[in-house]
């Protein structure tokens, strides 16, 4: 059995087999998804396929992702179009090309590897749901309520680039964001079911992007994305209630620190939930990366080895301000599955082994764990 890279004269191939596996209409993938989709975005060199008789049964797909995690740049490799023909089916083609995804992804020196999918099916493969949001929702009384007027907002038409540039600069100022190229930004925002809208007082500029196809119940929108100015946000919402009568909407934040404390007053509620599996490809790079963090607060004259069960060990240690990450094991040492190294590093909520040295769980309090966020226009 050969694993194939995928070739541009298969580009039709494949979006009919995509649409077979999944049950999607004519050109779904590109529409919806055009940034990584369409036919001049498809990456082909990360397209691997199964066949037989020149028919793809399999194929899966790693997106890189070029990411900034809490103002650190960090590379992962997004898993997406997993899928094989209902016919082929249970001979293990799946795994196997998995399998191969992640030695190409060491080979690419990725860190990390995310996808959003099922803990039984995943499991097997050491992905864990890990990273968290914090979904706040806004509805019309409660704009009502702190006597919030509307803000005319424009829908942005996918022509002025000057607009685009005043997105692309607010959008920069986030946190936790994927980088994207400026026809990037144009591509996702030309995607399927959203609406981009705009405002500007004076000087100040804010923007929304608002799904228009997914309605949650009684009528709330998804704010997929937003920045500039945080007190023109509340005037946007307010002007789209009175246009076309929704009854509120939902945003989500990597962390209550990233929320506006204008936005989080005028939440009706608000839920903490994780929505990525995150499996641990390289841990010393993950680490090297993750200490570049003002969040890696990694106590001073302490020493730690993490080591994942049938694979490496790191050992990390800290001396006045300097955090070092080397191979090999030392002090502290902390032994887990791959799962559990990503429930240890990126967990929801802080978690810890059963029977581990309460020395040690004092030590990793202090530090752990840690966010790992994607936008939801980035999510495949």
């Amino acid at each position: 059995m050969r694993i194939l890279r995928a070739i541009p004269s298969e580009y039709d191939r494949i979006q009919r087999f995509l649409e077979d596996v999944y049950g999607h209409s004519f050109n779904y993938f590109p529409s919806a998804y055009p940034s990584v989709w369409k036919r001049q975005n498809s990456d082909f060199k990360n397209i691997f396929v199964i066949k037989e008789k020149d028919k793809i049964v399999s194929l899966v797909r790693i997106f890189p992702l070029r990411t900034i995690q809490n103002c650190v740049e960090m590379n992962l490799a997004g898993i997406g179009a997993v899928s094989t023909l209902y016919s082929h089916r249970g001979k293990g083609y799946m795994g196997i090309l998995l399998q191969h995804t992640f030695d190409e992804m060491k080979r690419q020196k990725f860190p990390l590897s995310i996808l959003g999918g099922d803990r039984h099916r995943y499991g097997n493969f050491g992905y864990e749901n890990g990273g968290r949001v914090i979904e706040i929702t806004i509805l019309s009384r409660g704009l009502k309520k702190f006597g919030i007027q509307a803000v005319p907002a424009r829908r942005y038409d996918n022509t002025n680039k000057e607009v685009l540039g005043k997105i692309i600069k607010a959008s920069e100022k986030m946190k936790y964001r994927k980088k994207r190229t400026a026809k990037e930004f144009d591509d996702v925002y030309k995607r399927q079911g959203i609406n981009v809208y705009y405002a500007e007082e004076g000087r100040n500029f804010a923007f929304v992007v608002v799904s228009a196809i997914e309605v949650k119940d009684a009528g709330i929108k998804n704010v997929m994305e937003f920045g500039g100015d945080n007190k023109i946000i509340p005037g946007i919402l307010q002007h789209l209630i009175e246009r076309f009568g929704y009854s509120g909407f939902s945003i989500i934040f990597p962390d209550f620190s990233e929320i506006p404390g204008n936005l989080l007053s005028l939440a009706s509620s608000w839920d903490i939930r994780s929505e990525l599996m995150i499996k641990i490809v390289d841990i010393r790079q993950t680490l090297e990366t993750l200490a570049k963090r003002e969040d890696f607060l990694f106590p001073d004259n302490e020493e730690l080895t993490f080591t994942v069960k049938d694979r490496e060990s790191v050992v990390i240690n800290k001396k006045g301000r300097m955090v070092k990450i080397n191979s090999g094991k030392g002090k502290n040492e902390v032994v887990l599955t791959e799962i559990e190294m990503v429930r240890l590093l990126f967990g929801t909520s802080f978690w810890a082994p059963e029977g581990l040295d309460k020395k040690i769980i004092q030590v990793l309090r202090q530090f752990l764990p840690l966010n790992i966020f994607l936008p939801p226009l980035d999510c495949i």
